[in-house]
Parts: structure tokens; sequence; C-alpha cells
């Protein structure tokens, strides 16, 4: 499989993101109910989305720095382990029990959902949001900064395939925005995406032991 195949493959399974479609769909009600207006609802959606869009852009980037500053044994280890976790938490969510460690921001960012009242604020809920996802659903990201930093794509050098990464994260938001504006009933999406999230972790963290296996046992 090549790169661009990785990563539309680990992009489209990190975009089933329960923490962000959760705080999205709160936004978006409560603006509908306030404005009643499918243009604000929009409007604030794509703000939303624009402030996940720049601050997990940055978060690779963060990932990335460090990646390159690990030797290889190192990050294979630190990337194995934080998979075997991510695994572990879809295990206890699918059995209805609260997962070990960090828990999902959802529940602490809602009430500040609930009190945005501009575009701005709506960007910053969405930068501030995109920070707090790896313990959430973030191994997909960390395991296409790990491919792509042994294909060569280290440091800055990864950007441009991190902005196209982080388009498709954010296609599912952006689909979301345009279906609430519409007036559809975005509670049903929500609910469909937290019931997929648990899987979505253990297929995450399958994926990303896999990747360190192969980062660290790959030729060079």
């Amino acid at each position: 499989m090549g790169l661009l195949a990785e990563l539309f493959t680990l992009a489209a399974l990190d975009s089933i993101n329960p923490c962000t479609f959760y705080i999205y769909t709160v936004l978006l009600l409560s603006v509908s109910i306030r404005e009643q207006s499918s243009r604000a609802v929009l409007a604030t959606g794509l703000a939303f989305v624009a402030g996940v869009y720049l601050g997990y852009t940055l978060l690779g980037l963060g990932i990335a720095g460090a990646a390159a500053a690990l030797p290889v044994w190192l990050l294979s280890l630190a990337a194995g382990g934080y998979g075997a976790y991510t695994i572990v938490a879809g295990l206890y969510e699918l059995r209805g029990r609260k997962r070990p460690g960090p828990q999902r921001p959802g529940g602490k960012l809602a009430p500040r959902a609930l009190r945005v009242t501009s575009r701005l604020g709506a960007f910053g809920l969405g930068l501030l949001l995109s920070f707090t996802l790896l313990p959430c659903s973030g191994g997909p990201l960390v395991a296409f900064v790990m491919l792509a930093s042994a294909e060569g794509y280290g440091g800055l050098l990864v950007a441009p395939l991190l902005l196209l990464y982080n388009l498709v994260f954010v296609s599912p938001l952006i689909a979301i925005g345009l279906a609430a504006a519409a007036a559809y009933r975005v509670e049903r999406v929500q609910q469909a995406i937290a019931r997929a999230g648990p899987y979505a972790s253990i297929f995450a963290g399958l994926a990303l032991i896999a990747i360190a296996v192969y980062i660290y046992v790959r030729p060079g």
C-alpha cells in the first residue's frame, strides 16, 4: 500500500471521532435553536471546522518534530504502547465501562459549546478541542506521522501531507454542517458515530501496533 493510500485510510478511520462529533453537534444544535438561521448554523460550523483543521495540523507537526528527535526503538515502543492502550480503551467502551486513563473531553467542553455566540468563539472551540484529541482517537494520526517519517517526510516536510490528511479528517464535519443547515436531524448522526467510536479505537490501536512493528524491523 502506498503512502497516499495509507493517508486516506488512516484519515478516514480518524474521522470517526466521537469527541469531535459530540461537541460539534451540541454547538450546531445550540446555534440552530438560538438563531434559527441555516446561514448562521453553516457559518458557525465552518468556523469550528477551521479551528479543528488548524489545531490538528499543528498537533501533527508537533508529533512529527518529536518523532524526528527520538530513536527508532523508543518511538516504536511508545507507539506500540499507545496502540495497546487504544485497544483496551475501545474494549472497555464496548462493554459500557469508563475507559481507563484520560477520558474523552466531550463532557468538559460541551458547556463551552452551549455558550458560543460568535464565529470567532466557534473557531477557538475547534482549536482547543483539536489539542485534546490524542487520548480520544488520535492513534491514526500518530500512525500516519510515523509512516511518513519512515518514508523520509520528517519535520516540516510532512506538512503538505498533513494538510491533505486533515482535509479528509474534517470532511464528515463539513457534511454534518451542511446537513444541519438543511435542517436534518444531526442527533442521529451523533448517535451513530458514538456507537462506532469504540470500534474505531480498536482498529486504530491495531494499526498503530502494526506500524510500530514495521518501523522497527524495516531495513535501513
